[in-house]
């Protein structure tokens, strides 16, 4: 394929319009310009790993896009959900899939090295069931300690000059008890954030009546918890949205865990991609205040002088027998 911006912009703008969730556009944007430069330098095709692949969308686009540049049997997404692998599979046959949850040292030591590491809305989900673990006292610091713990393993199988790339949510700075009130738009929105809160489950939801009953109070982090959320709400996804927090570190934590893996970040950007739609819901009412950034781009190098590690083709390798992940 033509290797220039104005190529690149046109063929990801067409094969990219069909995907409902435009986090995921950002993440393979960033990944697809860091392919076609390391190609430039790289005298083998580079081998991808996204670990939480789902159903493939991420890896499968850019190694489609990308044949030439990256060894498609060498990549290998990983997954814990049999029947999204199941979807992967049919959707971009040749690419090697791994069932298994990736937090697991057991699992993530069977793989070798690889050139590009993909996080793409993957440590969130670390985050929500490390909570979720906790019952009703969920434990936020241990949830923290051990998305950092699942990056750092992640991390050391990115080889030398190798790059991360990662996207996930967005915890808002500062006090995140500061209170917030918002007017709701239409009573039907106002409905929605009873059924929200009502089915949210992560963290409970505390929030304030005033005399207007299209008006509450509620936290900094309620309140975000529910904008990023609540588009969900009537849609099948809400089913396993609403397990889960899309926040889990501020933008200083993301670059912190980031740092602490040995990597050096050249890219960080916090992105508002759903402002128009939340929008339509509820009116801030509280003065000064604006909605948050949802999301976190950060592209992050490693070193080519660290420590090689053999690679292992990723093709060769088989999930661990039922039971055993």
């Amino acid at each position: 394929m033509p290797d220039n911006d104005s190529f690149w912009k046109f063929y990801w703008e067409t094969r990219l319009q069909p995907m409902e969730t435009l986090g995921k556009r950002e993440a393979i944007l960033e990944a697809s310009r860091l392919i076609r430069e390391r190609a430039l330098e790289n005298k083998r095709p580079l081998r991808l790993l996204e670990l939480g692949c789902g159903e493939g969308q991420v890896i499968g686009s850019l190694l489609d896009a990308h044949s030439q540049q990256c060894d498609l049997g060498g990549s290998l997404g990983v997954d814990y959900h049999a029947p999204s692998l199941d979807r992967c599979r049919r959707d971009y046959p040749g690419l090697p899939c791994l069932q298994g949850d990736f937090t697991d040292p057991v699992l993530i030591n069977r793989l070798g090295s690889f050139d590009l590491l993909l996080l793409v809305n993957a440590l969130h989900e670390v985050f929500s069931d490390a909570l979720a673990d906790g019952g009703k006292s969920p434990d936020i610091p241990g949830a923290q300690e051990k998305v950092r713990a699942a990056l750092a393993l992640a991390a050391e199988h990115l080889a030398p000059d190798g790059w991360l790339v990662l996207f996930d949510g967005l915890e808002p700075e500062g006090d995140l008890s500061e209170p917030i009130t918002v007017r709701f738009l239409s009573r039907q929105a106002r409905r929605n954030f009873e059924s929200f809160s009502r089915q949210y489950r992560p963290l409970k939801i505390v929030y304030r009546q005033e005399q207007d009953p299209l008006v509450v109070t509620l936290s900094r982090r309620d309140f975000t918890r529910y904008i990023t959320k609540s588009i969900f709400l009537g849609k099948k996804l809400w089913e396993s949205e609403r397990l889960q927090s899309y926040q889990y570190f501020t933008a200083t934590q993301h670059r912190a865990a980031v740092e602490s893996c040995g990597l050096y970040i050249e890219t960080l950007r916090t992105l508002t991609i759903n402002a128009g739609k939340w929008q339509q819901q509820v009116e801030i009412l509280t003065p000064g205040e604006g909605f948050p950034a949802e999301h976190i781009l950060i592209c992050a190098h490693k070193p080519a002088e660290a420590k090689r590690r053999e690679p292992t083709p990723a093709g060769h390798l088989q999930p661990e027998p039922p039971g055993d992940d």
